[in-house]
């Protein structure tokens, strides 16, 4: 009743539409995957910059899908209106239905055209309206290529029924053909991740070290000493050593010291308060004297700084 050859195109026709449903789908989880896999380099392991290896493996799964989507799309549409399928259609009377998505195809495309002009426009509110109804024509264009396949599919499944054709399962491989090239991304950032791990660790290692090397440098002239603990905080860009001079009189005085990731001595403050039963003279006389107690405590002291930190001399404007 039917040659192999007539069956095997039956079967295409059944599985290509699955197959291009798949590969539009997820050519935009490729696209959108870059951006959590990025974030986790940039926020969690602190790497700057992309990542290009895993940038570039999933920019060629997005080519290769559309190529695939393509070719799985248009096989259909074509050969479903060539003599040799029509010839089948009329040797059993098979039911056939084919819609008009004119409409669809034309409404997402307007929404598109009208939200890229809006997005040109001056106005925040346009822009934003602009914005929503490119992504609403995009999601139209989806859904529609979606509906669209969907109906070759089951046109093709008909023609199947009717010449008693078993229907290929393919959903072991749809799956593969799904997962597979995500895992195959992922992987690529694992080198990358591992490799900020262990950077991040040295930094912390490094921090660690000049936020205790400040602080016992602070505890003998200080009453009471705070220190973050970088291993505790390690997602933190910089950390804070705090010393109250011991002996300061009626007010605070106290020092603050930032120290980075890198482990770097980033900035110190001194700090005074004013005592309002003296003088000003006087309450400048204290705070020299406790700036200059506080500032011995750095001298010859092992740590990295940027630029050259040390104590100043209060201006006469002062």
């Amino acid at each position: 009743m039917i040659n192999d050859k007539g069956k095997k195109m039956i079967q295409r026709y059944c599985i290509y539409p699955k197959i291009a449903v798949v590969a539009l789908i997820f050519s935009f989880v490729q696209c959108a995957l870059i951006v959590p896999l990025e974030m986790i380099d940039d926020l969690v392991f602190q790497n700057k910059g992309f990542q290009p290896t895993g940038m570039f493996t999933a920019l060629g799964f997005v080519i290769i899908y559309v190529v695939i989507f393509c070719f799985c799309a248009l096989a259909p549409k074509f050969g479903m209106n060539g003599k040799k399928w029509k010839s089948l259609i009329g040797r059993l009377n098979v039911k056939q239905s084919e819609t008009d998505y004119s409409k669809e195809v034309s409404a997402a495309l307007a929404s598109q055209a009208v939200g890229r002009f809006l997005k040109e426009s001056d106005n925040d509110t346009a822009k934003n309206i602009g914005s929503a109804m490119q992504v609403a024509g995009a999601v139209s264009t989806v859904s529609t290529s979606i509906d669209m396949l969907s109906e070759a599919g089951s046109n093709a499944e008909n023609m199947a029924h009717a010449y008693r054709i078993p229907i290929p399962d393919i959903k072991k491989q749809l799956i593969a053909f799904a997962v597979i090239p995500i895992l195959i991304v992922v992987g690529t950032y694992i080198p990358q991740y591992i490799k900020g791990k262990q950077a991040m660790d040295q930094r912390i290692a490094a921090s660690a070290k000049q936020v205790e090397i400040v602080k016992k440098a602070l505890e003998p002239v200080c009453v009471r000493v705070h220190a973050d603990n970088p291993n505790e905080s390690r997602s933190r860009s910089s950390y804070t050593v705090m010393g109250y001079l011991r002996d300061s009189g009626a007010t605070d005085c106290y020092v603050h010291v930032q120290v980075n990731n890198s482990g770097t001595i980033t900035n110190i403050s001194y700090v005074e308060g004013v005592d309002i039963n003296k003088s000003l003279e006087e309450n400048l006389m204290q705070a020299e004297k406790d700036f200059a107690t506080l500032q011995k405590s750095f001298e010859n002291l092992n740590v990295s700084v940027s630029g050259r930190k040390r104590f100043c001399d209060i201006t006469k404007v002062f």
